[in-house]
Order: C-alpha cells, then sequence, then structure tokens
C-alpha cells in the first residue's frame, strides 16, 4: 500500500483535486490537548483538555480548522493546580473554548490563526498543523503545535495572584477521520 492518499503527496503535502477535503476529529479516541505554561513564581501549569469537536478543511493551499474543548474537564496533576483551573473556568465563564484558524499550506503541514473563544475570553492563537497518521493514510492522525499569550490573568492561589503576562504552549495528537464534502 503507498504511503499517500489523495491530496497528499509522496512528500506529505497536500495536493489540491479541485475540490476540498474535510477531515472531522475523532472524539471517540478520547483526543486531549495539552496546556502548558512557563514559569510563573516557584510553578507551572500543566493541563489537558478533552476535545468535544473540531474539523479540518483543505482547499487548494487554503486551511480551516476548529476546535472544541471541554474546559469544564479540564485536568491538572496536582490538586491545588486543578482548583485554580476550575476557579478561572468559573470566574471566566468559559466551559467550552470554540476555535476557529484559517491559513496556507507551509512546508510539512499547515499555518494557521485565528482566535479561540469562550465565555469572557478571547485568545488570538496561531497553530501548526500537521499529517503525522501511518499506515498510508497520512490524514488519520495530526499533530497541532502552538502558543499563545493571554495577558493579564488572576490565578486564585496563595503567592501567585495576578500575573501580567500569562502565556501557554498547546500540543495535540489528534485522530482524524475523513468526512465527504
Amino acid at each position: 500500500m503507498p504511503d499517500t492518499v489523495p491530496g497528499i503527496g509522496s512528500a506529505g503535502a497536500w495536493e489540491s483535486g479541485g475540490m476540498d477535503q474535510r477531515w472531522m476529529v475523532d472524539t471517540v479516541d478520547g483526543g486531549h490537548v495539552r496546556l502548558r505554561s512557563g514559569r510563573i513564581g516557584l510553578v507551572s501549569i500543566d493541563a489537558t483538555a478533552p476535545v468535544s469537536g473540531g474539523e479540518l478543511v483543505l482547499d487548494g493551499d487554503a486551511a480551516t480548522f476548529t476546535l472544541r474543548l471541554d474546559l469544564g474537564q479540564m485536568r491538572t496533576g496536582n490538586f491545588l493546580m486543578q482548583a485554580a483551573a476550575r476557579s478561572l473556568v468559573s470566574s471566566n465563564n468559559v466551559h467550552v473554548l470554540v476555535y476557529e484558524g484559517r491559513g496556507h499550506e507551509v512546508d510539512g503541514g499547515w499555518n494557521v490563526s485565528g482566535t479561540a473563544v469562550g465565555g469572557t475570553i478571547e485568545v488570538p492563537l496561531e497553530l501548526t498543523i500537521t499529517a503525522v497518521g501511518t499506515s498510508g493514510d497520512a490524514m488519520s492522525e495530526i499533530e497541532i503545535v502552538g502558543s499563545a499569550s493571554v495577558g493579564r490573568v488572576h490565578i486564585p492561589l496563595p503567592g501567585l495572584g495576578t500575573v501580567d503576562d500569562f502565556g501557554f504552549d498547546i500540543d495535540a495528537r489528534l485522530a482524524m477521520v475523513s468526512r465527504s464534502s
């Protein structure tokens, strides 16, 4: 079986077939997005949020990517950070975060820019998407990476308080399912 799929060339780049191609995030496999902050005082935040939906649409060298995260189910590895994360979600009324980005093909993937919106939060976000699937179907799995700066954030933990420039990195590997257009 060849290492290529319709629309993906031998180098992994998108080849336009004249019509758009759509892939849905396979939420059955339990995809999660990892959010990691830099150091804030003596700590950093490392959390995962489950993906509740999303879609990647490729049309020529143009890409549109949507992603929904269930922040109400966000988890951290530390009970203090878990309490802080829940407080941030509640205080900003952001239980679901919806991202929509648009962009274009770059070497080996796509760069998309957009905004993640939920409750009272709006975060500009740039992502790089790369097809990393195996077994002859490069689009069966994608990797997304990026970073964002939220600005001034109040973290409800003793000793942390207000952080003037809160930023975090994003990474995930998500299973995808082809969808006819």
